[in-house]
């Protein structure tokens, strides 16, 4: 452009040389003549000179030689050996003629070809630049360009059409025309940078390539953008007009360090099938490039099961189940991210998350309520234009819950050992005294009858189905609403691996041997209880045993309330064989979560719960080598498992209190449903949790008197730590 300015002042001044020299000649033209002879006489007469003499004839009549002047050696050089007037005339006829024909050269093809090897040499930089408002077909940019103009003037640029072309590709090596905009009128000094910031509208007219190439930006890449145009150019009043063909680079937008944090369930819908969440996404952006005005933008979540594997390394589960998609990454559902925008820094943006109830979701969510941080791929968006939607493709960093879903578990000898019979709601007996029931006429409770129960026959409450020994669980929710679960199993693991072995004693104690057992017919306790000690032999293992949920669990829970503002149905006065408050306790296998306290200052204060669940054996893991089947005395009434079910639990006891620990450490894997308004979700969670117990798991007494009531202060049975002897890897 500034040479454009150079030239018009050039030709400006050729012209003014035209009309100077043309000026000149006019006036030498004027003011010079040749003179006559009459002339010639009179003046030398006015300077005292004598008429000329005259010559001898024979010279008078001698040819006359023509006049030469230097240089004049042919007719055709008469223009320049002329007088003046010609001279000039011949000047201003050949300075005329190089007017008529060098100036248009110089005008329309030197001048232009300079101009555009000048506009070449001007570079154009993005400084920054936003992106607004799309719809369909265009998008709103707005920029801060810095234009360093090589010419020496400034110039005035009128607004002007320009075609957007892609980056070069095999198929197109020049690029494609990808759309199109008007780049409003402006202004460029001379001789340096100059800032402009236009405003205009982005027509996209192929959203196939101009997709690509917005991916490119959002990977970090810089992207060229080739613009071709005819533009007009004003210097100095004069309108010039060339051809540009300019490439920049926009800014890349790299966005990084993606994660979901204060995840909170807002319900679940039945109608989809979804449970909605309340999160928010942060994420951080080092380009100068914003985005603005893009309304909601969703994008689906995807989920590789395989990809996020506990065990693995962060790197390896980048790797693994971060993008691309791969065949075992799953949809797991949406994500709505409100008032989508991006500035240069960090960017938070709240959000709903719609997960589906499928089998990768279960996964997912059970691993966040386990603490384990997991890598969740976004593509989108999926519903702003057609050359932008799928751009992203991304990793999604989701930390672990920071509150789990069980905390912690606790066992003492009414969990372990004496139990609660899940149908009556009472602690496991061996003999109990079953109720004979009166006339039918007082079921109807006539005035005057009198209800009484009597001894009626013996029966045994002891066994797998009639009494529920284990754990009790606690747990906290980690959201501000409630939800619940159901269909509780775990396998529990110790940590550390155990090996010894013990003695079972049974022994009647001193001074009760005489006593006559009940409804025994006069036999003694010691002529019942004279058995031989029991040993036994446990390999090494860290099984614990299956824990899990079933109707009963709230048996030893007689205040327990199904959740918030819910209770169970009052017991009836009108029947009198059935308490129908205690029957649906005990029918009752769902457990409530109670929802999370918020303080006054905001801060969620998480609620716990607690419910007892029994524990069995985990099939095929028995490590008892004595192989004489239950623990005591052979009989499955008082205790179904082998010695090592039986006092595995006390034997990691006692070797934690030898060196001074109060708590045992196990994990816990399994799965659970959980339920919100109606959605059922199966989550599978494994936890790692510590186990406190208490002093009289130390001595474990089979037969402790609040549930064998005479009996057991009569006779003592079972084992303690003084029983155990630790070998193999528990010798160390």
């Amino acid at each position: 452009k500034g040479a454009k300015a150079l030239l018009a002042s050039a030709t400006a001044a050729l012209l003014l040389l035209i009309s100077s020299l043309t000026a000149l000649v006019a006036a030498m033209s004027e003011r010079t003549s040749i003179p006559d002879a009459k002339t010639l006489q009179r003046l030398r007469s006015d300077y005292g000179q004598a008429q000329s003499r005259e010559a001898p004839v024979s010279v008078a009549m001698a040819q006359q030689e023509p006049h030469k002047e230097p240089g004049c050696v042919k007719k055709t050089h008469r223009y320049f050996c002329g007088s003046v007037k010609a001279t000039s005339y011949t000047m201003l006829a050949m300075i005329s003629f190089a007017a008529l024909f060098w100036v248009p050269i110089i005008w329309y093809v030197i001048v232009p070809a300079i101009l555009n090897m000048l506009a070449g040499a001007t570079s154009v930089n993005i400084k920054s630049a936003t992106m607004a408002d799309p719809t369909a077909t265009n998008m709103k940019v707005s920029a801060v360009v810095e234009i360093n103009n090589a010419g020496p003037f400034g110039c005035d640029i009128d607004a002007f059409n320009a075609t957007i072309h892609s980056p070069p590709e095999d198929s197109a090596p020049n690029g494609r025309p990808i759309g199109w905009m008007v780049v409003p009128p402006f202004t460029l000094k001379g001789n340096g940078p100059g800032i402009i910031n236009p405003t205009t509208m982005v027509h996209v007219t192929d959203a196939a390539a101009f997709n690509k190439m917005a991916k490119g930006m959002l990977n970090g890449d810089d992207v060229p953008w080739r613009m071709t145009s005819e533009i007009t150019v004003w210097s100095m009043g004069i309108p010039f007009s060339i051809s540009i063909d300019k490439q920049t680079v926009f800014p890349p937008i790299e966005l990084t360090n993606y994660a979901t944090s204060n995840l909170e369930m807002s319900h679940g819908n039945t109608t989809t099938n979804q449970l909605v969440i309340d999160a928010d996404v942060s994420f951080y952006s080092s380009s100068p490039m914003r985005l603005e005005g893009f309304g909601t933008i969703k994008a689906e979540l995807y989920y590789s099961v395989a990809g996020n594997d506990p065990d693995l390394s962060p790197e390896a589960r980048l790797r693994q189940g971060g993008p691309p998609i791969r065949d075992d990454h799953v949809k797991i559902g949406e994500c709505h991210m409100y008032d989508y925008r991006v500035e240069q820094g960090m960017n938070t943006i709240q959000t709903k998350i719609f997960l589906d109830a499928n089998y990768a979701t279960g996964q997912s969510l059970g691993r966040w309520a386990s603490e384990f941080d997991q890598t969740i791929v976004s593509v989108g968006p999926t519903n702003i234009s057609p050359f932008i939607d799928g751009i992203w493709e991304g990793a999604n960093d989701m930390p672990g819950s920071s509150i789990t879903l069980y905390t912690a578990t606790f066992v003492t000898a009414d969990t372990l050992v004496k139990g609660y019979n899940p149908k009556t709601g009472e602690p496991c007996k061996v003999w109990v005294r079953a109720p004979r029931l009166p006339p039918p006429a007082c079921l109807r409770a006539r005035p005057g009858c009198v209800r009484s129960i009597q001894p009626h026959r013996r029966s045994q409450d002891g066994g797998i189905d009639s009494c529920d020994r284990g754990s009790t669980v606690m747990g906290m929710n980690p959201f501000k609403r409630e939800w619940f679960i159901k269909d509780i199993e775990y396998e529990t693991y110790l940590e550390q691996e155990y090996e010894y072995s013990g003695t079972f004693l049974t022994k009647v104690i001193p001074g009760q041997e005489n006593v006559e057992v009940p409804f025994t017919g006069g036999t003694t306790v010691g002529d019942l209880f004279n058995i031989p000690a029991v040993s036994f032999s446990c390999g090494r293992s860290n099984v614990l045993g299956r824990t899990f949920s079933k109707p009963g669990m709230w048996a030893g829970y007689p205040n327990h309330s199904p959740g918030v503002g819910l209770s169970y149905p009052p017991d009836d006065p009108n029947t009198t064989d059935v308490d129908e408050n205690l029957q649906a306790r005990l029918a009752d296998d769902v457990i409530p979560v109670p929802p999370a306290r918020v303080a006054a200052d905001g801060t969620k204060i998480p609620t716990s719960y607690s419910l007892t669940m029994p524990v069995h054996p985990i099939p095929g893991t028995s490590v008892d080598r004595s192989g004489d089947g239950p623990c005591i005395w052979g009989l499955k009434n008082l205790n179904p498992f082998d010695c090592c079910m039986t006092t595995i639990f006390t034997a990691a006891a006692c070797k934690a209190a030898e060196s001074g620990k109060k708590q045992i450490t196990v994990r816990s894997s399994g799965s659970a449903v959980m339920i919100v308004d109606g959605v059922e979700l199966n989550i599978s969670t494994s936890i790692r949790m510590p186990v406190t117990y208490t002093k009289d798991v130390l001595q474990f007494d089979a037969i402790p008197p609040a549930s064998y009531g005479v009996l057991g202060h009569v006779v003592d049975a079972g084992f303690g730590c003084d029983d155990l002897r630790f070998t193999g890897v528990s010798a160390r």
